[in-house]
């Protein structure tokens, strides 16, 4: 017996929770439709009054000139993830100006390293320069001589501009001098050993050079390419900020309808400018959301003041509450099409025939009474379709027959 009476309670609460859940969406959807509604039929009065001082743009256009304002505020914060990404670029190029400047310092040891071994590499090779015999003395000698002179007529060519160009090609001189007969064996092997130990030195050396001359050169790259995305970041910038100065010269700043428009921005964090999200869209659509939150509000008023009534709260459960809530918006939505069809004198306006447009105010009260009395509203509905399907029939079924004439 506790553990139904427990259940009962637990039902009981979260039916309660529910019925004020469905009360505030549908209180806050009749407040938010009426209010886009009232603002944006106010709008073309006000600025009808006020004349064009408004804006330089079309003031009664509220449909462009929101546009014009979200536009605006699309393009400033792309110019601010633009602004960002591009703070990130520079810093990433700062850290690769470091990296290049160490990219520097690192050829210019491995020059000095390699310098340093041709120098004790020449250093090594002038004391076996006497040693070679006639001919081969003399070929290195003239080697030597038009080296230098090449190196002062033409000094960009490959050969100067190589440190160790010059001594290697000297050490194969000098050992294709040391290639006769008359040569001292010792004195050979010795060449032969250090000319071995230097030519590997220098090759090292110069792969260390060459490896250091690689990563500088992708050092730069990196760095140019980000320099470009930085540029190609600013041109984007530069066109959204020419797109934004012309938004401003429509809509200027200091004008009354970017203040009222501007209003509307709330910046919520779960429904970012929902005001002017509905103040956007054309009235009839305004007129169909209150209806359907007028419906969903009445049939959860009938619930309620059913709930508590002692004799049939036994029966409503959380399943029968969504039942007739949906029972009273599709009620509502059929008066709303009623009326629409022009079967229900619920409009409102004057003049020519596209200026007549449903009164809001009253499809949402006929709309909040048939979510109230959803079983009245449906039998309304189905009576004004029995006398529409009678007339259909009347009109595509057979002539009535008529009665003969009777004799005077």
């Amino acid at each position: 017996m506790a553990e139904k009476f427990s259940g009962a309670r637990v039902s009981s609460v979260s039916l309660g929770i529910t019925v004020i859940l469905l009360y505030g969406v549908f209180v806050t959807m009749v407040a938010f439709g009426f209010g886009s509604y009232i603002y944006r039929t106010g709008w073309q009065v006000s600025t009808s009054t006020n004349g064009a001082s408004v804006a330089p743009a079309d003031a009664s256009d509220i449909d462009n000139l929101i546009f014009i304002l979200k536009r605006e505020q699309i393009l400033e914060a792309r110019q601010e993830r633009l602004t960002e990404e591009m703070q990130a670029f520079r810093a990433e190029v700062s850290s690769w100006d470091s990296k290049v400047a160490q990219s520097f310092a690192n050829i210019a040891q491995a020059k000095a390293a390699l310098q340093a071994q041709v120098d004790s590499t020449t250093a090594d090779l002038v004391e076996f320069q006497f040693d070679l015999p006639g001919r081969g003395r003399s070929k290195f000698e003239t080697v030597v001589s038009q080296m230098d002179i090449t190196a002062q007529i033409q000094p960009d060519t490959v050969g100067n501009l190589s440190p160790d160009f010059r001594i290697r090609a000297l050490l194969n001189i000098a050992a294709e001098g040391f290639e006769g007969d008359n040569v001292d064996l010792d004195t050979k092997d010795r060449f032969e050993a250090m000319r071995t130990r230097a030519i590997g030195m220098l090759d090292a050396l110069s792969l260390a050079l060459a490896e250091a001359n690689a990563a500088s050169h992708d050092a730069q790259a990196r760095r140019k390419l980000i320099q470009d995305r930085i540029a190609a970041h600013q041109t984007r910038w530069n066109s959204h900020e020419d797109s934004i100065k012309a938004s401003q010269e429509t809509l200027p700043l200091g004008s009354s309808a970017r203040a009222r428009l501007s209003a509307l921005s709330l910046s919520m964090p779960f429904m970012p400018d929902v005001l002017m999200r509905l103040v956007g869209f054309p009235t009839i659509f305004l007129t169909l959301i209150v209806t359907i939150a007028a419906g969903g509000l009445g049939t959860v008023v009938a619930f309620s003041r059913r709930y508590y009534s002692s004799t049939t709260s036994s029966t409503l459960t959380l399943s029968r509450l969504f039942v007739n809530v949906g029972e009273g918006i599709a009620a509502a939505i059929a008066i709303f099409l009623f009326s629409g069809a022009g079967m229900l004198a619920l409009t409102q306006g004057g003049g020519a025939a596209n200026d007549v447009e449903l009164s809001p105010y009253t499809v949402a009260f006929v709309a909040f009474l048939s979510g109230f009395m959803a079983e009245d509203a449906f039998a309304s509905i189905q009576a004004a379709g029995k006398r529409i399907f009678k007339i259909e029939k009347a009109e595509n079924g057979n002539a009535s027959p008529q009665t003969p004439p009777t004799d005077p």
